[in-house]
């Protein structure tokens, strides 16, 4: 029995990664170099102006020096992962997590599974228009924490923040940073296929919290079926039963949840309004980690203590986004990435027009692996895909969806996501359990958007 257990045990996480980017550079050596030319003024590739050029094969020099130059390049968000870690660390000391969930769980016992969904059909919402793409990475410390708290275990946390955000930002019905542009590149009004999108919308996040709900009742029932299951977490469950009973919050603890409720309302209305990135992110939450520490009377060194211990916690979380980034340094050092946008692109002119819109969804789906960006891809994949859908007699519009659905869902499972990696970091979920664990799901969405494209396709929309 224990030969068979070693011999499923999956490798680790940085493992999985470094042979992943060692596969892409085995590529760089058979697949043929390519580009497609930018427009210098708007910086979306031009259609039918792909050409060969030479090759630049990646050797095992170049498989070690892409995790330093995904560490360069990861450089910004790995200081939101770092910064987020000290910030809570520090709020942790002043005591204000603690009271505050003991007032949560207070308000919240016997409506556990309520609080669940109530929270993932808001974080759906907030994804579906964009606001909670990168900011979503800040919330998973509070989601597991609430999670523990009501009961449950960290891949609950994870799922509410994450996966309900991104119920709603892979389908996003406003979202300005992938359907907006795509919308936008395909010549289609801006707000164009809103309505549709909002019923999607509403049927990914009913179909996630089902998908939650099920986990939910499983580890219940069994917790050794829990992705982050420890024999001390019985022990744990009985602290954090313990709280409610000690929720009374003073002064300085009020003024530092008070702090943190601002500062996420600013992170949000700076996204909205002032195009806010991740370097004002970690800005902010900098400064929410050393007000809170200075005002919940920690004192000098010892906010500043706290806020170092807190960073030292998340060096895993922040490395797993440098490997994630070392992939795609590879593919785009290599000159791979349209070469395989090219060829995929190819047969969905040679089918019929239903055929041929789920080959662009298909497409779409394998070139998210190697374009994890949202606006990055479709940059890059609509300037082609319009003519193809034109000379296919396929809907703008559908290939818009296509676009959306394949970039979308996947987005939850690729390993090339700095923000899934991220977050998997933070909740401390391996990647190969989550990903064994998500497929059924994953399988479910892909069928969802193969039907939609189809019946859009087949009813002219």
């Amino acid at each position: 029995m224990a030969v068979q257990n070693k011999a499923l045990k999956l490798p680790h996480t940085f493992a999985l990664m470094f042979i992943l980017t060692a596969v892409m550079a085995a590529l760089t050596w058979i697949i043929p170099a390519g580009v497609y030319d930018v427009d210098p003024q708007t910086k979306r590739v031009i259609a039918n102006s792909y050409h060969q050029v030479a090759s630049n094969p990646q050797g095992p020099w170049d498989i070690f020096n892409a995790v330093t130059k995904g560490m360069i390049q990861s450089a910004v968000m790995m200081s939101m992962v770092f910064f987020i870690g000290g910030a809570v660390e520090v709020i942790e000391q002043t005591g204000t997590i603690r009271a505050g969930m003991g007032r949560i769980v207070g308000m919240l016992k016997g409506k556990e599974i309520w609080a669940v969904i109530v929270i993932m059909i808001v974080m759906s919402i907030g994804g579906a228009v964009g606001v909670f793409a990168n900011p979503v990475i800040a919330l998973i410390p509070v989601g597991v924490l609430l999670a523990k708290s009501l009961g449950y275990d960290a891949v609950v946390g994870f799922a509410m923040m994450y996966l309900g955000s991104y119920a709603g930002f892979n389908v996003g019905w406003a979202n300005m940073f992938t359907v907006g542009i795509a919308n936008e590149i395909a010549g289609l009004p801006i707000t164009s296929g809103f309505n549709i999108r909002v019923v999607l919308h509403i049927l990914n996040i009913a179909l996630t919290i089902a998908f939650v709900l099920i986990y939910i009742r499983r580890i219940k029932k069994d917790p050794t079926k829990s992705l982050v299951y420890d024999p001390n977490a019985p022990a744990e469950a009985e602290d954090v039963g313990a709280l409610a009973a000690n929720a009374k919050m003073t002064w300085q603890q009020s003024v530092c949840a008070l702090i943190v409720v601002l500062s996420f309302g600013f992170i949000i209305y700076g996204s909205l309004n002032w195009k806010w990135g991740i370097s004002h992110y970690s800005t902010v939450f900098l400064i929410m980690g050393l007000t809170s520490g200075f005002v919940g009377g920690l004192g000098l060194n010892q906010t500043f203590k706290a806020f170092t211990k807190g960073m030292s916690g998340l060096t895993y979380a922040a490395f797993v986004i440098v490997f994630a980034r070392a992939i795609s340094v590879v593919m785009t050092d290599g000159k791979i990435i349209h070469t395989i946008v090219y060829h995929l692109s190819m047969p969905i002119g040679k089918v019929s027009a239903v055929v041929g819109a789920n080959l662009m969804f298909l497409a779409n789906v394998i070139i998210n692996f190697f374009i994890p960006s949202g606006s990055g891809q479709a940059v890059t994949v609509m300037p082609i895909m319009v003519p193809v859908a034109d000379l296919s007699n396929i809907s703008r519009q559908v290939a818009v969806q296509a676009f959306q659905f394949g970039d979308g869902f996947t987005n939850c499972f690729i390993p090339t996501s700095g923000v899934l990696m991220g977050v998997l970091g933070l909740a401390g979920i391996a990647y190969g359990k989550y990903v064994r664990w998500f497929l059924p799901m994953l399988l479910v969405q892909l069928l969802m958007g193969s039907i939609t494209v189809t019946l859009m396709q087949i009813f002219g929309w």
